[in-house]
């Protein structure tokens, strides 16, 4: 039986969380949740509360206290289509990456994204999938490469499984690396004979590591 899962930060252990307008709508307009229903809370930092809708507060049972599996960091670029990168953005936070860093490339073309409405797309991908984490969002202007040593391409190394696993890697744009970028990374690693779309190479890469 499908449970719904809405994300409240500091949940601070109380045993009734009052609902907020824009929250009630959706479970009652769009979830038809009615008094009783089961409803799960997630603070995105690994707690999930469970407990029942009563008079648009959730009551809660009881709670755990989930850990990660992972600590990945991942940076990737903007996108052109909004489609396409909310849809990345979307299995990215699915699949319980710990840290999103989103920036400009010399090939990432001209965009105009707000930063509410990417978080707005985690929540969405959060309460969708009953995530209990949200991952942190981070916004530079360019790529660090001392944070990001290792990037995905189609000119590097085929990737071998026995390799330990990474932690922290980035993803090329549409208009893929320059050769001054690829230049600065200490590894390039391929995971196709063929160029993979950015929401490609991106989710593919993290379930590799995962």
């Amino acid at each position: 039986m499908f449970v719904p899962t809405i994300y409240i930060e500091n949940l601070n252990n109380n045993m009734s969380v009052e609902v907020s307008d824009k929250k009630l709508h959706h479970l009652n307009q769009v979830l038809r949740l009615r008094d009783g229903d089961k409803v799960n809370i997630s603070d995105g930092n690994g707690l999930i509360s469970y407990g029942k809708f009563i008079n648009n507060y959730v009551e809660i049972n009881n709670s755990r206290m989930y850990q990660r599996q992972n600590s990945l960091k991942i940076f990737v670029p903007y996108l052109r289509e909004k489609s396409r990168f909310r849809f990345l953005i979307e299995k990215l936070t699915e699949l319980n990456v710990n840290e999103i860093h989103i920036g400009m490339t010399k090939n990432t073309q001209n965009t105009n994204y707000s930063k509410q409405k990417i978080k707005e797309w985690l929540v969405s991908a959060l309460e969708q999938s009953g995530s209990a984490y949200l991952p942190k969002l981070i916004f530079p202007e360019n790529i660090n490469f001392n944070d990001f040593s290792t990037c995905f391409d189609i000119s590097g190394e085929a990737f071998n499984k026995n390799v330990k696993k990474l932690n922290n890697f980035a993803i090329g744009p549409e208009g893929g690396w320059t050769d001054e970028e690829l230049s600065k990374f200490q590894h390039k690693i391929k995971i196709s004979e063929f160029s993979l779309r950015t929401e490609t190479a991106a989710i593919t890469a993290v379930s590799l590591m995962m």
